[in-house]
């Protein structure tokens, strides 16, 4: 068909529209406009380029006088493909839509983004003034609905719905403690569906934007609120990422949504943050600390170095610090220490003693050296399973203080339950005397500064308990300030044990080595000690009912530990080892502890004979 014969059939087109639309029949030009473009576009009548786009052109203005705003944009996507004057399109569609709302427009704008800068939502390199934005948004009659164009490219966009989201059950996350990256090229949708079910969990979401000003010209049509964003920081580049971390302490986010491309341009951009925060200089008082990892250590330089290059691997770098307390080593590992003393590693803190301080001393430091807002206590022969770090993380962080210890497993020695006790006796009962092994217990460093546990064990180095186990009454101490939560999950893998020093005990039958703190002279120090600790307890000042139960507790877990001690070593000596553990029962019942704890001392008596009898029959064997 030549150009005559387009340019006629198209002008009987147009007449057998105009008479349709003198007898008001809608129906049926609506219907002669739908019939014909389909038979184009499946090529079945062969119309010249320009008569396709005039055309489109035709039906779109027709949609456009019966309110059909979607449809309308629709045809003139098309008109524009085939030729038709964009000039033309883009004067229909500013005095049809958009110079009649500029003004609200450019208001609606001007308040979100007084919004989005007043609540820090927004960091941006260049701020983008309503008159420089690159896209009008042209209303459909719907609300929040549009179409958006492009006023450098003179085209119809696609449709927008403004602040919509897709429903998404549950955000997955490699970490679960960390917060959340967004590469996003402008798409409001994409970044509220991953922002909903992230501000649920309180995660805090950062969005770099590949297109800011398309994101930005989207905010025109429609106020925003807290309720649609909030808790999120956007930025126009990754370099302005960049800039944001290395100038603030905030936590890096590590579970990274790349809705762009396939790049590793985000992951790598966080690596390079990551790199420039382990070389910069800590100001002591000034961070952002969640977590501080104390080692006490001693002689063991060689343990203390491979544990921190293990600890080295974390991923983590403002939220934690690596405390490192040598306790006067005097053997052939003290080069180690030497050597962990001049890492380039901002997280590290290392102190060493001149002498043996003692362990309690030891840990003190360790402790009153630490800045972050929680504690993990490690031997230096143990290492951190880095793969549940994370969840130990998040639930410290979202506590909120009200955690006092957190207790979690190791893999051999120390497994604990899954257990959650509130402050006070249902605490101290669930909880109390049960951290004999260190790694692995976390504290809340402000209650422990609160209720002046490092003070106390200072002062009262003379108590057993204290000065061969303060950890277990620091345990006591905030049982009474906070919730105590346990984990089955394992946080510490347990190291092989090393020669310690010991104290030589010699028996009639030959020698045996044991360690100070497993003799039964010290099973009974240390009973007394902690006795003198529940005493003074102010839980156990109010209730004397509970102050014996806490007793009784003592005296179960001391004759437990003599039954180990005898199993582990008395049982190689001719002693009588059921002396051994009757005697530690009539010390658990003599006068001087019945006096403070007993009110009832037949019934109370009985209850402890009935566990020391247990221990004979099915655990010393």
């Amino acid at each position: 068909m030549d150009h005559k014969s387009n340019t006629f059939e198209f002008s009987l087109f147009t007449i057998e529209i105009d008479n349709l639309l003198e007898q008001d029949l809608i129906d049926r030009v609506i219907q002669k406009y739908t019939d014909t473009i389909i038979s184009i576009e499946k090529n079945e009548i062969k119309l010249d380029t320009y008569i396709k786009g005039k055309l489109y052109a035709d039906f779109a203005y027709f949609l456009f006088s019966i309110q059909e705003y979607k449809s309308c944009f629709q045809m003139l996507q098309k008109a524009a493909q085939w030729g038709y004057s964009r000039e033309e399109i883009e004067k229909v569609l500013w005095e049809a839509f958009v110079e009649p709302n500029i003004d609200d427009f450019k208001s609606i704008y001007e308040t979100n983004m007084n919004y989005l800068i007043s609540s820090n939502i927004i960091n941006v390199r260049n701020f983008i003034r309503f008159e420089q934005l690159d896209y009008w948004l042209l209303p459909t009659g719907v609300t929040n609905q549009f179409y958006i164009y492009n006023k450098r490219k003179k085209i119809i966009e696609e449709e927008i719905n403004l602040y919509d989201s897709e429903n998404i059950e549950e955000l997955s996350s490699e970490d679960v403690f960390s917060d959340i990256l967004v590469y996003e090229s402008y798409s409001w949708k994409n970044i509220l569906t991953f922002h909903n079910p992230a501000k649920k969990i309180n995660k805090k979401m950062y969005i770099v934007l590949k297109n800011i000003n398309k994101f930005l010209s989207c905010v025109q049509g429609a106020l925003l609120s807290e309720k649609i964003i909030s808790n999120a920081i956007i930025f126009d580049s990754f370099g302005s990422m960049d800039d944001y971390f290395k100038n603030n302490k905030v936590y890096l986010p590590r579970n990274i949504i790349n809705l762009v491309d396939h790049s590793n341009t985000a992951q790598n951009y966080i690596n390079a943050i990551h790199s420039h925060r382990l070389q910069r200089k800590r100001i002591e008082g000034d961070n952002n600390i969640l977590l501080s990892v104390c080692i006490p250590t001693y002689n063991r330089g060689h343990r203390a170095y491979e544990n921190i290059i293990h600890l080295l691997q974390m991923k983590y770098d403002e939220e934690v610090e690596f405390i490192i307390s040598n306790n006067g080593t005097n053997n052939e590992t003290q080069s180690y220490y030497s050597k962990i003393n001049i890492f380039n590693d901002a997280r590290i803190k290392y102190f060493e003693f001149e002498e043996n301080m003692g362990f309690a001393l030891n840990l003190c430091k360790v402790c009153e050296s630490a800045e972050g807002k929680y504690i993990l206590l490690l031997s230096d022969e143990d290492v951190v399973n880095f793969s549940f770090l994370d969840n130990v993380m998040a639930t410290l962080i979202q506590s909120q203080g009200a955690l006092s210890i957190l207790k979690a497993s190791s893999d051999y020695q120390n497994r604990q339950p899954t257990k959650f006790a509130k402050t006070g006796k249902d605490a101290l009962l669930a909880f109390m005397l049960t951290s004999n092994y260190m790694s692995g217990i976390v504290y809340n460093r402000e209650l422990l500064i609160q209720y002046k546990g490092i003070e106390y064990i200072k002062e009262n180095l003379n108590n057993a308990a204290c000065s061969i186990y303060p950890h277990m009454v620091w345990e006591l101490m905030l049982c009474q300030s906070g919730n105590v939560q346990s984990t089955e999950s394992i946080l510490v893998f347990e190291g092989s044990p090393e020669e310690m020093e010991k104290e030589h005990v010699e028996y009639v039958d030959g020698n045996i080595d044991i360690s100070y703190y497993a003799k039964i002279e010290s099973r009974l120090q240390q009973h007394k000690g902690f006795a003198q600790i529940i005493d003074l307890l102010e839980l156990g000042e109010k209730d004397a009912a509970f102050r014996k139960m806490m007793y009784m507790k003592l005296c179960s877990k001391t004759l437990y530990l003599v039954g180990v001690s005898i199993n582990v070593f008395y049982k190689k000596t001719s002693l009588d080892i059921f002396k051994i553990l009757n005697e530690t029962y009539e010390y658990c019942i003599s006068a001087d502890f019945a006096n403070l704890f007993f009110d009832d001392y037949e019934n109370d008596v009985s209850k402890i004979e009935e566990y020391c009898l247990y221990l004979k029959t099915n655990f010393i064997k």
